[in-house]
């Protein structure tokens, strides 16, 4: 079993409570962005539990996503349907989403591409660039290096991968990108818009017209 599988097969149901009870699903930046964009369907890509699916649906948006574990689709389907909104979810990797070419306005990927291997994320990003309309958009976010990464069980192989051997993130790959390398796993042909907070980056594409 994964690592993602056998989190999300042991989460405290209680902790996901938690987390939803403080999410706020008003419009943030990045949803204002896709309605000034005029995006109308999205694709979450590595949804999760789902919250952020369910705040897109809440926004107006037409929605579709995916995770690789088939038990946090399941969770991510009853919040969306117990709110009262529609989804169409599925189990799926991120390197081969199964959906067709050229299908979504938005694939939006939070905190997702920087726990594969770097290498992996190379082919993840041009999945996601492939079922994205032309003219549309890959919008993902990569998370900051923190003391918990540096201090939990880990060796860092030849790419920069951050691979934890023991403890509670055992199986778990980390890489921690700085913005020059966010270069190196998009496609050549596109410039990407980087916004830097602390570390944390969004990384914005936008697909060329055909």
């Amino acid at each position: 079993m994964s690592f993602w599988d056998s989190s999300w097969n042991t989460v405290d149901p209680k902790r996901i409570a938690e987390y939803i009870g403080t999410f706020d699903m008003g419009e943030d930046e990045t949803i204002a962005a896709l309605h000034r964009y005029g995006v109308q369907s999205v694709c979450d890509a590595g949804c999760g539990c789902g919250i952020y699916a369910l705040k897109l649906a809440a926004n107006g948006f037409s929605v579709s996503g995916f995770d690789v574990s088939g038990r946090a689709v399941e969770i991510a389907q009853s919040l969306i349907q117990k709110a009262g909104y529609s989804a169409e979810l599925k189990s799926a990797s991120i390197l081969d989403t199964g959906y067709a070419e050229n299908r979504f306005d938005c694939v939006i990927s939070r905190d997702v591409l920087d726990h594969i291997s770097k290498a992996d994320a190379v082919i993840a990003v041009k999945e996601l660039c492939r079922i994205t309309k032309p003219g549309g958009i890959v919008w993902f976010t990569l998370d900051a290096l923190d003391d918990e990464y540096e201090t939990e069980t880990h060796i860092i192989n030849a790419d920069g991968d951050y691979v934890f051997t023991d403890g509670k993130w055992e199986g778990m790959v980390f890489h921690p990108y700085s913005e020059e390398e966010v270069h190196v796993i998009v496609p050549i042909d596109v410039v990407p818009e980087i916004a830097n907070n602390n570390g944390e980056l969004t990384v914005v594409l936008m697909k060329k017209n055909i």
